[in-house]
């Protein structure tokens, strides 16, 4: 029994111990904040203000490197998906650009083509002129000769030209 009441005596005197290091360590941060010396506290209580501070601190550094790690992950997670896509994109992008460089080489092709096609139709265009001009004087002769041709004469002659077939196609058809 006295062991248990000296026991407790001394868990009591600790406990008074921790309750007045706790008020003289708030008391030395609150006389660090006022930039006054820590020359009153003595050197059990100083490395008990500096454990606290040190497990604060470490506390702190833990939950900014687990931070960093956490950013990091979102990052590289990031990049592996956005990558592929822009990747791909790109890929995308230089297949296009050969189509196009494919289409202006058709379309310089096309142009040169087009600019010897209108060579040969000026040509073409100046041997129509000629053949017009050649081709005029016997046209000319050609409507001469048949405005020449008597038209009252020629109704006469198909008239009885149809008089006497008529009556032979009469006959035939019976």
């Amino acid at each position: 029994m006295a062991e248990n009441e000296g026991t407790k005596a001394l868990e009591v005197r600790e406990e008074k111990t921790e309750e007045t290091v706790a008020a003289k360590t708030g008391a030395a941060l609150d006389a660090k904040s006022a930039k006054e010396d820590f020359s009153e506290m003595s050197d059990r209580d100083l490395m008990i203000a500096l454990l606290k501070e040190q497990k604060k601190t470490s506390r702190r550094s833990l939950i900014t490197a687990s931070a960093l790690v956490v950013i990091c992950l979102i990052v590289g997670i990031a990049v592996l998906i956005v990558v592929p896509s822009v990747i791909s994109t790109l890929n995308n992008a230089y297949k296009a650009l050969d189509g196009i460089q494919n289409v202006v080489t058709n379309a310089d092709k096309a142009i040169a083509s087009v600019e010897s096609s209108l060579d040969g139709i000026d040509e073409m265009v100046k041997n129509v002129d000629k053949v017009v001009v050649d081709n005029t004087e016997s046209v000319k002769k050609t409507v001469d000769s048949m405005s020449s041709i008597d038209v009252a004469t020629l109704n006469k002659s198909i008239k009885e030209l149809s008089e006497i077939i008529e009556p032979l196609a009469k006959f035939f058809r019976r």
